[in-house]
């Protein structure tokens, strides 16, 4: 089958012939009809989270945003069935026993394995997954549609249910990409006030179409004191820019949230002395549970959450990759085996 294979981290990325993986005990085989391309993946191929580099799989195949059709099912599995559609996120598995797994909080548990990290993952033509961590896609909801929900979207939503956001109240997105343009939408179905921010004119006009009430270019040299008067329960980080990690901790309301979405490739400078005196919380996401997806899901084939897809084929993902890097992706791109 072909793959999109990483040596190691920072090292070579290849297009290859690599053998059909086979479902061992309590897994299932998907045969891939589509897989949402992410920032990690980049993050993966630079190699830029030198924290990371003792867990990721030597060489690996990257992604976990895969959507595609049980066709193999391994011993001792009888929750799935071939040719039923699912999708796979980088949650693996989790211990299911820690305290953070009995809360619900699986995508925390310090047990968990990853795909696209730990394990091979959806960036081929087959992927191996646990049978009972994929998730079933509700009829309606195309693969190329769901697939990053798989990350982007479950990753969104979960931090906004952690923010415990009211009808009403104000949210700031940063960086309207794969996860800001969804962010948007999200925070819109828990009746939030949703302003957007970016420097690209091109994702303001696409923040805008998805239900933005308001708009502003991140270099405004009035910013700062905007976003100040607009009294913000919560900031939605999606960039991985130092001045607008400051911007925000600076312009949350006191006792406000900064929800820390991206993943710098290095230490971001915050002031520790505005987050103290202002009692901000800043609440890291680790993308999302299984409950999270089946919800994402669930608002997407209703119609509430739409992803800005762009298809591409698997042998395009070096590309890609560098599309990403010079933040010239609008929405989401999906590669399609």
């Amino acid at each position: 089958m072909k793959a999109a294979r990483l040596s190691e981290p920072g090292g070579s990325l290849e297009i290859v012939d690599v053998e059909i993986p086979e479902p061992g005990p309590g897994e299932v085989r998907v045969k891939i009809e589509a897989s949402g391309v992410c920032h990690t993946d980049l993050h993966l191929r630079r190699g830029d989270w030198k924290e990371v580099d003792g867990l990721v799989k030597r060489p690996l195949i990257l992604g976990h945003e895969g959507i595609g059709v049980i066709d193999s099912i391994g011993a001792d599995v009888n929750n799935r069935t071939v040719g039923e559609r699912v999708g796979i996120s980088f949650l693996r598995s989790s211990c299911g026993t820690c305290r953070r797994c009995k809360a619900g909080e699986e995508n925390v548990c310090a047990a968990a394995t990853t795909v696209g990290m730990s394990h091979d993952g959806c960036h081929a033509e087959y992927v191996v997954a646990l049978a009972d961590y994929v998730v079933p896609v509700p009829e309606g909801l195309t693969s190329e549609q769901a697939a990053p929900l798989c990350c982007a979207g479950v990753t969104v939503l979960g931090a906004l249910k952690r923010a415990a956001l009211s009808p009403g109240d104000t949210v700031a997105v940063f960086g309207i990409g794969g996860l800001g343009h969804l962010a948007v939408q999200s925070a819109k179905t828990m009746g939030a006030r949703v302003v957007a921010l970016d420097i690209d004119e091109a994702k303001l006009e696409l923040a805008s179409a998805l239900g933005a009430d308001e708009v502003l270019k991140v270099n405004d040299p009035d910013l700062v004191p905007r976003l100040m008067a607009m009294d913000l329960e919560a900031v939605v980080m999606t960039t991985t820019s130092h001045q607008a990690h400051s911007v925000a901790v600076a312009t949350v309301s006191p006792g406000g949230k900064v929800l820390l979405l991206a993943v710098p490739g290095e230490p971001v400078p915050l002031s520790a002395v505005l987050a103290v005196f202002k009692g901000v919380a800043l609440l890291g996401q680790a993308v999302g549970s299984r409950r999270d997806l089946i919800e994402t899901f669930e608002l997407a084939a209703s119609g509430k959450l739409l992803c800005e897809v762009h298809t591409r084929p698997l042998e395009a993902l070096p590309e890609v990759l560098d599309d990403l890097a010079e933040a010239r992706v609008v929405g989401r791109v999906v590669l399609t085996p």
